[in-house]
């Protein structure tokens, strides 16, 4: 599949890169891209995920490491739990997009929920503020985010192992938001361990029910609830992401793009960095991906804008 022309991600002639979620999280983080003049070389980024009340994540809360990095195994670690300003910050994008989006930028806002919220009380409403104020090209409902613990310690499972919940929630999104906002998901590997291949039954169900609603669909998230003993501030466990996890996310890719029509744009993260970026863009648009970014190693750099540009080059 070489472009979807007719879909709003679609970059044509530019860049196949995209930021994904959890690095842009602050307005004052989109300034260093205004010097990206040039439409062909804009990656997509998505700012988020958003809360829809404020709060400061796990470290805020409990103290702590919330992220770790092993660049020998290429796996990354994090708990940080969504934080973020909520609608009270979503002014502060406005400007900054629109500006992005004059420059010929496509930006993604991501929204999410916190584990003491309901999905369906909290992400159609915030969707419809997101749209109201922020005026993105697209709207990204993480529904991937085990983000809280229960009393056992266990994970909360995310919506989207629920494809009927995530159903419901997504026809609710789109009724706020319109038929013309794009609208779109982010799913989760939907294994338990490297160890696992995909689960295609939850897939595909998922498919099935969230399909009527949605543009595209963002996979994968980090592998959840796995053991990092650096990770204090979530009790020794976080979602797993890194080079480490390619093989998944391949994987992940390969299922949504045989069961999602043809019109739903993936866009593929997960496992990619500088070091395999000229490999795995090229492989997964061949798989179907309209877009290969990561989160990551941007997160890591201090300079995503940077980055993008360097493995824009690396992949051409």
């Amino acid at each position: 599949m070489a472009h979807q022309e007719k879909h709003p991600l679609d970059p044509g002639e530019g860049s196949r890169i995209f930021i994904a979620a959890g690095v842009l999280k602050h307005p004052g983080q989109l300034t260093p891209f205004f010097a990206i003049t040039d439409p062909e070389a804009a990656p997509t980024i998505t700012l988020g995920s958003e809360i829809f009340k404020g709060w400061g994540g796990n470290a805020a809360k409990n103290g702590g490491l919330d992220f770790c990095y092993d660049a020998e195994l290429g796996v990354a670690g994090n708990c940080r739990g969504l934080p973020g300003e909520g609608i009270e910050g979503l002014q502060g994008f406005r400007d900054p997009v629109k500006r992005l989006r004059d420059l010929g930028f496509k930006v993604i806002f991501s929204i999410s929920n916190l584990p003491s919220e309901r999905p369906i009380d909290v992400i159609p409403e915030l969707a419809e503020k997101v749209v109201e104020i922020v005026r993105p090209t697209a709207i990204e409902v993480n529904l991937s985010c085990p983000n809280g613990m229960l009393d056992d310690g266990s994970f909360h499972p995310p919506v989207c192992n629920n494809a009927k919940a995530s159903g419901e929630l997504m026809q609710a999104t789109r009724s706020r938001v319109g038929a013309d906002q794009c609208l779109g998901i982010k799913d989760s590997a939907h294994v338990p361990t490297l160890r696992y291949n995909a689960n295609v039954i939850e897939i595909m169900h998922l498919v099935r029910d969230t399909s009527p609603y949605i543009d595209f669909a963002t996979g994968i998230n980090t592998i959840a609830g796995q053991p990092f003993p650096e990770l204090t501030a979530g009790g020794g466990k976080g979602g797993m992401s890194g080079p480490i996890i390619a093989d998944v996310a391949r994987d992940w890719l390969e299922n949504w793009r045989y069961y999602a029509p043809s019109r739903i744009a993936i866009l593929s993260c997960g496992g990619v960095d500088s070091n395999n970026v000229a490999k795995e863009l090229p492989l997964r648009v061949s798989k179907g991906a309209l877009l290969v970014g990561g989160a990551q190693e941007f997160y890591r750099s201090g300079k995503p804008h940077e980055l993008a540009a360097r493995w824009a080059i690396e992949a051409a």
